[in-house]
């Protein structure tokens, strides 16, 4: 999968494309609008989520995910927000469902961490579906 800190200008249609996400917005889209329709989003934690103590307990750990869309030169509109609470450091990853139809501009960003020793490598990842 490749790694993407800031949006490509196209989504390809031969592999996921994995966009690290931050507490700044990432634009997903690159400028150029998709069909929701043919776009499959993934929220990932690539190293899992959890806090391990200092006596090596793994804990749970939370993250909050945010997903805006822009319609037609319109404003930014909130899609998606959800939360997920992890105790592993497995990768995790959950398909999600942007509401909506039509072409649209993606960003993405996710919550602050409350807590400072919490390892968040969380990232959007963008499929095209594949053509009927």
């Amino acid at each position: 999968m490749e790694q993407q800190v800031v949006a490509a200008t196209q989504l390809p249609d031969c592999r996921p494309m994995s966009f690290i996400l931050s507490t700044d917005w990432v634009e997903i889209t690159g400028g150029e609008p998709v069909d929701l329709a043919e776009i499959g989003l993934s929220v990932c934690f690539q190293c899992g989520l959890a806090t391990i103590t200092r006596d090596g307990a793994i804990l749970p750990a939370a993250s909050e995910v945010e997903i805006q869309v822009k319609r037609d030169g319109g404003e930014w509109a909130s899609a998606f927000k959800d939360a997920w609470t992890l105790g592993s450091l497995d990768t995790h990853e959950d398909e999600i469902k942007v509401p909506g139809e039509g072409m649209v501009l993606i960003r993405a960003r996710k919550s602050a961490q409350r807590i400072n020793d919490v390892r968040e490598d969380v990232a959007l990842v963008a499929r095209r579906r594949a053509s009927a």
